[in-house]
Formats: C-alpha cells, structure tokens, sequence
C-alpha cells in the first residue's frame, strides 16, 4: 500500500503501551466527510480532573482516503506549567479488507534549545495542536478511525507524565539534534572568519548534513532549529544571529 502526505515536524512511529483512561469523541466533521470516528487516550483523572485534556478534534476530509486537515486543542487543567508535550496521532484505514494502522508524533517543546526557549503551556490554557499536513492514501482505502494519545508531559517542577517512554525519548532526541546541529554550525561560522554570509548558504538549505549522523528524531530538532535561526534572521536581523553562533553551546 503507498500513500503520500506533506508534513513539518512529523514522523512515523510505532505506538507503545501505556496506561490511559480513554473515551470516545467524534469531534467536528465537514457535512460532506465520510464518517471517521475519533478516540481519545488521555492520563486518568486526579480528583475528578483530568490533568490534561485532548478536546474538539476538528476533521476535514472530501473524500474516504483523505485526511485534508485535522487540528484538536490540549487544554491544561493541572495546577503546573508544561514545557514539552508529545501526542500520537494514529490512523486506523481499511484496505482491501484489512485493517493497517499508520501512527505520527506531534510534539510541543518549549526548551527544545536555549537560544529559542518558548512560553510554557500554562495552567488553564488552551493550547492548539495541528494536524502534521494533508494526507492522501491510494484509491480504495477508507480511513475508518483516528485515535489520540497522549503519550507525553514535562512540568517545570522536573515532574513528568509517561516519563521513560517513547514520547519523552522523542522530546529528548531533538533537543541533542538542535544542541548537536548548532554545535556544528558555530564550528563552521569560526571556520569561515565569523562570516555569516559565508554560511548563510548552509543555513538556508534544506535538509540536514549527513556528516553529523543524526536518527530521524535528531535530525527534526535539527532542522528546526535551522529554521528558528533564519526566523531570528528575517525579524531580529544577522547580530542576534551572530550571537548565538559565538556562543557555541
């Protein structure tokens, strides 16, 4: 079976076993979409609150084997600020009789690296998470089901929900690809006289150098921190660009 799908900061991944507490929600679907049912698996409620909560998934599909858009909102209803989440987001399709499952991380991560630290997802926020693209699989195949889980949460208090599994592992290997990448690239900048425009190239080209022998999940952190640094290039200009790369850490 061969389907073709565009994503960001996406990858295919086997789902492992926790320990959730689940119900089913249908969520919204366009009036013209096939019927795809939604389950969620989310941590099991403490005193009668669920810590973190998947609500209103949101599907949008114009035919049985697209997924054009699908978009849910985490809403954090513990009393600690989160900085890194890991959601997996399986699909459930029907293909010749059979059924095949096709499993894709979404991920939230506010310390991926220092230069760029973000806000955390504090208590009693929503936060909204996107689907990672539009996805197309061959003639024939019906998407039947999609199932959220949440696999993953660091709180600042050094606390952790599903710590030890694979979500965390994920979290953990794109920090060191972005550590590992800018590393490499504040050696280039030294290499180059301090030049930014001498490794402006570098930078702007897609794709990761195969030298630094990144796993998938370093080679995403890698690329977006990558992208970040010609973020930072195009609103805050090449001085703040320049720093970062002087303080190689």
């Amino acid at each position: 079976m061969k389907f073709k799908f565009v994503f960001g900061i996406a990858l295919i991944a086997v789902l492992v076993g926790v320990t959730l507490a689940w119900h089913r929600n249908n969520g919204f679907q366009s009036p013209d979409a096939p019927a795809i049912k939604v389950v969620i698996n989310e941590p099991s409620a403490q005193y009668g609150v669920t810590p973190i909560e998947i609500i209103q998934p949101t599907i949008v599909s114009s035919a049985p084997n697209k997924l054009d858009d699908f978009t849910y909102i985490l809403r954090n209803n513990s009393k600690k600020a989160i900085k890194a989440v890991a959601v997996v987001r399986t699909i459930n399709y029907e293909e010749g009789g059979k059924v095949y499952a096709h499993s894709v991380y979404s991920t939230m991560d506010t310390a991926f690296h220092a230069d760029f630290g973000g806000k955390s997802f504090l208590p009693g926020s929503q936060m909204p998470m996107e689907s990672a693209g539009p996805l197309s699989f061959d003639d024939g195949v019906v998407i039947k089901e999609i199932t959220l889980t949440l696999e993953y949460a660091s709180y600042e208090d050094q606390t952790a929900y599903g710590a030890g599994g694979q979500g965390e592992r994920r979290i953990k290997g794109m920090r060191e690809g972005a550590r590992r990448y800018k590393s490499w690239l504040a050696q280039e900048y030294s290499r180059a006289g301090k030049s930014l425009a001498a490794i402006f190239p570098t930078i702007q080209a897609p794709g990761i150098p195969e030298a630094l022998k990144l796993d998938s999940d370093q080679t995403m952190g890698a690329d977006r921190y990558r992208l970040n640094l010609l973020q930072t290039l195009k609103t805050k200009g090449a001085a703040d660009v320049e720093n970062y790369l002087k303080q190689n850490q």
